[in-house]
């Protein structure tokens, strides 16, 4: 990974506005906070949005939630994700109760693989499945995947740490379960540093985690809670990158034609942000191998970055651990860089 590097346009805006909040001395829980939630809304078409310090965070705080106050007792995840992942569902106090597959082409669990793990699912409606979006991708059947969990009373929670600003059939992560979360995270799609942002179409949820955040010192009625807020700084500064992310966006898609077009002629197998009604926000280009030995196969590739998990949490049928890594692509990357990494994929 190389430097981060953010739009001029928002180190501008952040630099125009930051003295104001020392001015005022209004360090925390201020308009900033409220701003990033009303991009979020404007940009997701979400009808809420909660500005948190990380998406950790605010993963905690649905689960806690869900646990306390809608009667779970135990999580599920897919096998390829975070270890961070299992640890916050650990730390909501639900129960772990096992991991599903994924399939290699989209790094994701498919419905079949959910429904198979459901099947053998002991009281399927007291538990919460966590799903994580990978790489920029929206997984690909989360629609049959969030319309099984209604049917059997399972809270669907997206973990949407790598997909903000990536779209399913024009519909953004976060939607198709109860809530999701995004990272703003430093090495993420949107870099800010910091922070996270939960999305829901649930009202009554959205309230209870507005009142998690504040430890509802007002109506005091909740019995959990915990300060998961942005400061103001990290909030202008959010907002100051979020308003320029298809800028960001629009940058990696041009580094990743150009992967795209050697992948195409020399025929590298890769994850297309654009198959099957996606609008992946390119975190990550990721090639992956069918071949005998994929060591072998992309031991010609010197110029990576880290792929997306090298290890998993779960069954890994499909190998995808030694079948995918992932190419340099970031706002800003050099072209020198680029140019280094197209002249590797000539086989």
């Amino acid at each position: 990974m190389g430097t981060i590097k953010l739009p001029d346009e928002a180190r501008r805006h952040f630099a125009d506005n930051y003295e104001e909040i020392f001015d005022t001395g209004n360090l925390a829980e201020g308009q900033w906070n409220k701003s990033v939630a009303e991009w979020a809304r404007d940009y997701t078409k979400a009808p809420f949005a909660h500005a948190v310090n990380s998406n950790g965070t605010g993963l905690f705080s649905i689960l806690s939630i869900l646990k306390h106050y809608r009667n779970k007792k135990r999580v599920f995840l897919q096998s390829n994700t975070m270890y961070g992942v299992r640890t916050i569902a650990i730390t909501s106090g639900l129960d772990l109760c096992g991991y599903v597959g994924c399939e290699l082409d989209s790094l994701m669990p498919s419905y079949a693989q959910v429904a198979e793990f459901i099947d053998h699912l002991d009281r399927p409606s007291e538990a919460v499945f966590l799903i994580t979006h990978i790489g920029g991708w929206v997984n690909p059947e989360i629609e049959e995947i969030a319309k099984l969990c209604r049917e059997r009373g399972i809270s669907l929670v997206e973990d949407c740490a790598h997909s903000l600003g990536s779209t399913l059939n024009g519909e953004h992560t976060g939607l198709f379960g109860d809530a999701g979360v995004y990272s703003l995270y430093s090495t993420k799609a949107i870099p800010v540093g910091e922070g996270g942002i939960v999305v829901t179409r649930n009202e009554e949820l959205h309230t209870m985690i507005s009142k998690f955040s504040i430890y509802d010192r007002f109506d005091r009625k909740l019995d959990l809670g915990i300060n998961n807020r942005m400061s103001e700084l990290n909030a202008l500064l959010a907002y100051s990158v979020l308003t320029q992310s298809e800028v960001i966006i629009e940058n990696k898609k041009a580094i990743a034609k150009a992967y795209m077009d050697a992948c195409d002629h020399y025929d590298w197998h890769y994850i297309h942000p654009n198959s099957n009604q996606q609008n992946s926000n390119l975190y990550k280009f990721i090639l992956l191998s069918k071949a005998a030995d994929p060591i072998l196969e992309f031991s010609q590739i010197e110029s990576r970055t880290s792929p997306v998990y090298d290890y998993t949490l779960g069954p890994d049928t499909h190998d995808i651990v030694n079948r995918h890594i992932c190419l340099p692509i970031w706002y800003g990357l050099e072209k020198t860089v680029v140019d280094n990494v197209v002249s590797e994929l000539i086989r």
